[in-house]
């Protein structure tokens, strides 16, 4: 497994010939649908993310004050760009949907390194004129990796919230792997979106050490009895709903967590019918549960050896008074 791209240059799905003016308007012409896409240095993923976005409806980029040039890159493919101090995920996201110029009835979310197929983008534009649809509905995504699409090893299907009427929704105050909060009735779409992995190795792991030491974050303030994101039954239906609670509240505490992600993936969950994409990525995802115990450890132990120096010294001064 080298350091070059993971795949060849993904699809990007429409152009500015196929754009929502001619696919997404009311009656009145007015847009049914506004995509949101936060980023932060996404260069080698925006202008495609944009150009496939715009079939959609129109685009906000939401950028962590880039330093590679995403901004300049988002406006000439036909985004509105704004730009906000990152200071986590969900409240970046909360942000920006409380302060984009957004005027549409419903809302899409992306990320720079996933793209919405034709037959989604149709499925989309039909759920946003229907008058009985729900409140929120959930988009499942395949990922794409060396080229391959994954469909085993646990990671699919894959469902997030993702598109829903403007207002109706927000994001849990979680640092990372955030989920979607819905007031009204959610529903899932049918059609697929796709997670398009092709960046660098040396830019996945520094991409997945970033998001352990997040994660290892929210362990330290579950174990320290406060934070930890909303309660799982508050954020899925069915059996969505158990994973999460097992992964947030019987997960952090369990041995040879590394060992148990692998086998899991590559084992019970069919990873090996993948090919090397599978081996590959249940080898990196079970690296990435080893740097979040390992973090999450450091700043546990870092954070009672401060409270016993703290107690020690208010004894040494309540013994000198």
């Amino acid at each position: 497994m080298s350091s070059n791209d993971l795949t060849p240059a993904p699809p990007v799905f429409g152009d500015h010939l196929h754009s929502w003016r001619t696919l997404g308007v009311t009656p009145d012409g007015a847009s049914l649908v506004d995509v949101m896409i936060p980023t932060y240095n996404e260069a080698a993923h925006i202008t495609q993310a944009v150009t496939n976005a715009l079939q959609v409806g129109p685009v906000y980029v939401l950028d962590s004050l880039s330093t590679d040039g995403t901004q300049e890159l988002a406006r000439a493919a036909g985004a509105t760009v704004v730009e906000h101090r990152f200071e986590n995920y969900s409240r970046q996201k909360n942000w920006g949907l409380d302060n984009l110029p957004m005027r549409s009835a419903w809302t899409f979310i992306l990320d720079a390194d996933e793209r919405i197929t034709p037959a989604l983008r149709d499925e989309i534009h039909r759920v946003a004129r229907d008058p009985n649809a729900k409140a929120g509905y959930l988009v499942n995504r395949v990922v794409i990796f060396m080229g391959r699409q994954i469909r085993h090893g646990g990671l699919f299907p894959s469902w997030n919230l993702r598109f829903f009427k403007r207002g109706g929704c927000r994001y849990e105050d979680r640092s990372v792997h955030e989920h979607m909060l819905c007031a009204g009735e959610t529903g899932r779409l049918d059609d697929l979106m796709l997670h398009i992995r092709r960046e660098s190795i040396s830019k996945y792991l520094e991409k997945h050490i970033k998001y352990a030491d997040m994660e290892s974050e929210e362990w330290v303030k579950s174990y320290l009895g406060f934070g930890g994101g909303a309660k799982a039954e508050s954020l899925f239906r069915d059996s969505l709903r158990y994973r999460q609670w097992l992964r947030r509240k019987v997960w952090p505490g369990l041995p040879l967590k590394p060992l148990i992600r692998f086998v899991y993936m590559y084992v019970f969950r069919l990873g090996f019918m993948d090919g090397a994409a599978g081996w590959h990525l249940s080898c990196l995802l079970a690296n990435y549960e080893y740097m979040i115990a390992m973090l999450y450890r450091d700043k546990v132990a870092r954070s009672q050896a401060e409270t016993a120096r703290a107690q020690k010294e208010a004894e040494r001064l309540a013994t000198r008074g």
